[in-house]
C-alpha cells in the first residue's frame, strides 16, 4: 500500500473523528433543555468550529514554513494544548462557585481549543513525517 495514503488517512481520521464528537455534544446540549446546555455549549461550539476552520491553513502553513524537524527524536511542545485544557477545567469548576454562565462557556472553548491544539500537534508530526517520505 502507498506509504502517503496511509500517513494522509492517519492525518484525516482523527480530526473527522473530533468533529463527530463535536457534533454528539451539540445534538447532547440540544436534548438537555437546561440554561446550560444552550447558552454553554452551544454558543462555545459556534465560536470553536469558525476558529479551527481559520487555524487550519494557518497551521499548515507554519508547518511548510517551518520545514521538516532536524531529528525525529524531538517531538513538537505540548504546554499550550495543557495550559488551554487547565484553565478551561479551572472555569468550568468556577461555574459551581461562581454561577457565571460565561466563565463555564470560556471553559469549554477552552477545552475545545486544548483538544484542537493536541490534534494538530499530532498533524504537524504527521505532515513532517510526510515531508520525509516524500524526501527519501
Amino acid at each position: 500500500m502507498n506509504s502517503r495514503a496511509v500517513v494522509l488517512t492517519r492525518l484525516l481520521a482523527p480530526r473527522l473523528l473530533w468533529y463527530v464528537g463535536i457534533g454528539v455534544i451539540a445534538l447532547m446540549a440540544l436534548s438537555l433543555h437546561t440554561q446550560f446546555g444552550v447558552a454553554v455549549l452551544l454558543s462555545a461550539i459556534a465560536i470553536y468550529i469558525p476558529l479551527s476552520m481559520l487555524c487550519l491553513p494557518l497551521m499548515a502553513w507554519i508547518c511548510i514554513r517551518r520545514g521538516p524537524l532536524p531529528s525525529g527524536d524531538e517531538p513538537l511542545p505540548v504546554w499550550p494544548a495543557w495550559l488551554a485544557a487547565v484553565t478551561g477545567i479551572a472555569l468550568l469548576a468556577s461555574y459551581h462557585s461562581l454561577a457565571n454562565l460565561d466563565l463555564a462557556e470560556c471553559g469549554f472553548l477552552l477545552l475545545l481549543v486544548a483538544g484542537d491544539l493536541w490534534l494538530a500537534r499530532r498533524e504537524a508530526l504527521q505532515c513532517f513525517a510526510l515531508v520525509r517520505l516524500s524526501q527519501g
